[in-house]
């Protein structure tokens, strides 16, 4: 063989071999959360923001479901926490100091969690189908639940004692959100309606119109003073604390899964089955950015208490956390190795009606 062949080769090889050996090293050095390929759905970061916690699985029905804690700034895994949910975890919300997580299940479970001793403190079987979402008041007293049924449940923290329940729609209520001061809760549904209830006596206090469709997400502004709604119709709308339409806006190609004000007030951000993630600019009612496209559904929004981190959780994408400034990601993912594609299954779309079929699961 000439001896300008066998060079050839041999820088060849030795350059597979140093291509393979970095990205191994680059896989190994990765953190913890650029690693995580599961289903999340929910995200939520602890007041202080030392926490990111998250919510999923694999399956709707067929196989656990996820609860983790990571630490945002560095991307490692802080715990997750076991022998909660046997289905996927749809909602997570922390407490504001942090000593409880309560969370929510596609079987209708609640589970009330001890941060502190990463273990579950109570589990609630008071809906009995499809629990979609769960939030905490401000100063922990209350949480709430959000039922495929149209119910709502008021709980006190302190004993997880049912405190009140509330016919609160005809169909299934698919988010729900407390006032920052805790006297009002805000719901929406499948109906299309976005609900304010006092949380004192269960009376309605108002309705939030305008959707043409399934309202997915409902949220308030830090400072109460303004509320926000995306859903199936394709459309963010922003209310005053009355509940009184002031502005919507347009831009997704799909539906509007969730929605999550700045802490100052001053941007929006939406996920959707577009596989987009949008910042809008609530001053100029107009779209900022884009991130994306996903591989898949984006399922869940949240900001850091300083504004700095948006973090977004989807079906393939799992977890991302983006520099609100710059634009950039964090951890991203580490690339994988050459092997052949093995399609990852996504739940079907589901039709946000009542009546219909919830979607197939994975077995």
């Amino acid at each position: 063989m000439p001896s300008i062949i066998r060079t050839l080769l041999t820088s060849l090889t030795i350059a597979a071999v140093i291509s393979v050996f970095s990205s191994r090293t680059s896989a190994q050095e990765a953190p913890a959360i650029a690693k995580h390929t599961r289903w999340v759905t929910s995200l939520a970061f602890s007041n202080d923001g030392a926490i990111l916690a998250s919510a999923g699985g694999e399956s709707l029905q067929y196989r656990p479901g996820d609860v983790k804690l990571w630490d945002p700034k560095t991307g490692a895994l802080i715990a997750s926490l076991e022998g909660g949910h046997p289905t996927n975890v749809w909602s997570v919300a922390i407490s504001t100091d942090a000593k409880t997580l309560i969370t929510s299940g596609y079987d209708g479970k609640v589970v009330v969690w001890d941060l502190g001793m990463k273990k579950p403190k109570a589990t609630l079987d008071k809906h009995k189908s499809w629990c979609r979402s769960v939030a905490i008041t401000a100063d922990g007293k209350y949480f709430a639940t959000a039922g495929e049924d149209g119910n709502v449940v008021i709980w006190e923290t302190e004993g997880t004692k049912e405190f009140k329940t509330i016919k609160a729609h005809e169909a299934a209520v698919y988010d729900l959100a407390f006032s920052p001061d805790g006297t009002t809760l805000a719901t929406c549904s499948t109906d299309k309606l976005g609900k304010l209830w006092n949380v004192a006596d269960g009376a309605e206090k108002g309705k939030l119109e305008g959707h043409g469709d399934a309202v997915w997400a409902i949220t308030y502004s830090k400072d109460g003073s303004k509320i926000a709604t995306c859903g199936a119709d394709r459309k963010v709308r922003v209310f005053d604390a009355a509940g009184k339409e002031q502005f919507a806006m347009e831009g997704h190609k799909d539906w509007v899964s969730n929605v999550a004000f700045s802490p100052d007030g001053n941007w929006l951000a939406t996920s959707s089955h577009d596989r987009t993630v949008k910042l809008w600019n609530l001053a100029e009612k107009k779209e900022a950015h884009s991130f994306g496209p996903y591989k898949s559904t984006v399922w869940a929004v949240a900001f850091s208490p300083d504004g700095t981190l948006l973090a977004t959780g989807s079906h393939s994408d799992s977890i991302k956390i983006w520099n609100v400034a710059t634009k950039m990601e964090l951890f991203p993912a580490p690339a994988a190795p050459a092997t052949a594609e093995v399609k990852k299954e996504e739940p079907k779309k589901e039709e946000p009606k009542k009546e219909e079929k919830k979607p197939e699961e994975k077995k």
